[in-house]
């Protein structure tokens, strides 16, 4: 027959294992929620990117006189980034991510909010 002292002490130490386990399994899911979080910002990143370039691409390959006034959003899902438009590429840089996209020649800059783009005498004018 087991004593009370041994019943107490069996059951700390396995409420001390079931403790370690526990905090071993939040820690390997803490690790899973920040690299989609990662894997979310990157994905966003590239959407952006993408489709700024398709604008540039569409303003490129339509007829002069074609104008477009479209958004670009200040935060993408609560992500801060930052836009660069020169030598041919529109750059989208977040904390943890950097995208990069060739486009046509084109004057002026795209920036968060409200863009213009138009062709006029065979060149891309942005805002």
């Amino acid at each position: 027959m087991h004593s009370k002292s041994q019943i107490f002490t069996e059951f700390f130490i396995f409420l001390g294992l079931a403790f370690l386990i526990a905090i071993a399994f939040e820690i390997a899911s803490i690790d899973q929620l920040n690299d989609f979080k990662k894997q979310q910002e990157s994905e966003a990143v590239k959407d952006l990117a993408l489709k700024l370039q398709r604008e540039v691409l569409i303003a490129a390959n339509v007829e002069d006189g074609y104008v477009r006034i479209f958004e670009v959003p200040d935060r993408l899902e609560r992500i801060n980034y930052t836009l660069a438009t020169m030598n041919y590429t529109i750059t989208v840089q977040s904390a943890n991510d950097l995208y990069i996209v060739a486009i046509p020649r084109a004057t002026g800059n795209v920036t968060k909010g409200t863009n213009k783009i138009n062709r006029t005498g065979g060149v891309i004018h942005i805002n």
